[in-house]
C-alpha cells in the first residue's frame, strides 16, 4: 500500500495582481477627460462673449490713426496690420469651432467618467471601455483638425501678401505635425491600456500542496 507520506496533492493558488495597473489608466482617462471639457468650455465662453473681439478692437485702438503723413512704407504696414486684425476679428471665432469642440469633449467626457468607473470597479469590460474611449478621442480629435486646418488654409490665403502656394504649403506642414504628434499620443495611450490589460489578468497556477 502506497505511503501516504508520498501523496502530493496539486492546489490551484491565483496571484491577485495589482489593483493600480486599471486604477492609473481609470485616473489617465478621467484627468484627460475633464481637462479636455474645462478647456473646451472655458474658451467656448471667450468665443461667444466676445472676448476675441473685443481683444482685436483693443489692438487696433493701439496701432492708432492713419499715418497721413507717413512714408508710403509706412502707409502699407499700417493697412496690412489693420487689415491683419480685422481679418483675425472675424475669422478667430469660426477657426477655433468652439460648438464642434464643447459637444466632441461632452461625449469623450461622458465615456471617460464610464470607463473610468468600470476601472476603479475593476470590472475587466473597464479596459474595453477605455478602448471605445480613445477610439472616441481619436476620431473627434482627428475631425476637429481637419476642420480647424482646413480654416486656417482659407485664413492664410486672405492674409495680405500671402500666395495661394504659400498657404498651401504652410497647412501641409501644420498638418503632418499635428496628425504626427496626435497619432504618436493615441499610440502611446493604446500601448498602456494593452499593457494595464494584461497586468491585470488574474494570473493562475499550480503548486505543489504543503501536506505530505
Amino acid at each position: 500500500m502506497q505511503s501516504q507520506e508520498n501523496t502530493q496533492i496539486p492546489v490551484s493558488l491565483k496571484k491577485e495582481p495589482s489593483k493600480w495597473w486599471a486604477w492609473s489608466l481609470a485616473i489617465l482617462i478621467l484627468i484627460w477627460s475633464l481637462f479636455g471639457a474645462i478647456g473646451a468650455s472655458v474658451n467656448y465662453y471667450l468665443v461667444n462673449s466676445g472676448f476675441y473681439e473685443d481683444m482685436f478692437s483693443d489692438i487696433k485702438d493701439d496701432l492708432g490713426v492713419y499715418p497721413e503723413n507717413g512714408t508710403s512704407r509706412e502707409q502699407q504696414e499700417w493697412n496690412e496690420t489693420n487689415d491683419f486684425l480685422d481679418l483675425m476679428g472675424d475669422e478667430f471665432g469660426e477657426m477655433q469651432q468652439t460648438s464642434l469642440v464643447f459637444q466632441f469633449s461632452l461625449i469623450c467626457l461622458i465615456s471617460g467618467l464610464i470607463a473610468s468607473f468600470l476601472l476603479f470597479s475593476r470590472d475587466p469590460n473597464g479596459f474595453k471601455a477605455a478602448g471605445v474611449w480613445l477610439g472616441i478621442i481619436a476620431i473627434t480629435g482627428t475631425i476637429t483638425q481637419i476642420i480647424s486646418l482646413t480654416t486656417m488654409n482659407d485664413f492664410y490665403g486672405d492674409i495680405p501678401g500671402m500666395t495661394a502656394g504659400d498657404s498651401s504649403l504652410i497647412t501641409g506642414i501644420s498638418t503632418g505635425i499635428s496628425i504626427g504628434t496626435s497619432l504618436t499620443c493615441y499610440l502611446s495611450v493604446f500601448g498602456f491600456i494593452y499593457l494595464a490589460a494584461i497586468k491585470s489578468k488574474v494570473d493562475e497556477g499550480l503548486t505543489e500542496s504543503g501536506f505530505h
